[in-house]
């Protein structure tokens, strides 16, 4: 699985798929996928 990151506040969210909007400030479309994820 891959390690999704918020470039807003920078909230990790580990799935395999991009998350659409972050659960944690709401911003949408700002999750980059983290290197050295599992």
């Amino acid at each position: 699985m891959a390690v999704w990151q918020c470039s807003k506040c920078g909230f990790e969210k580990e799935g395999r798929c991009k998350p659409q909007k972050c659960p944690d400030c709401g911003e949408k479309g700002s999750f980059t996928k983290k290197e050295g994820g599992k």
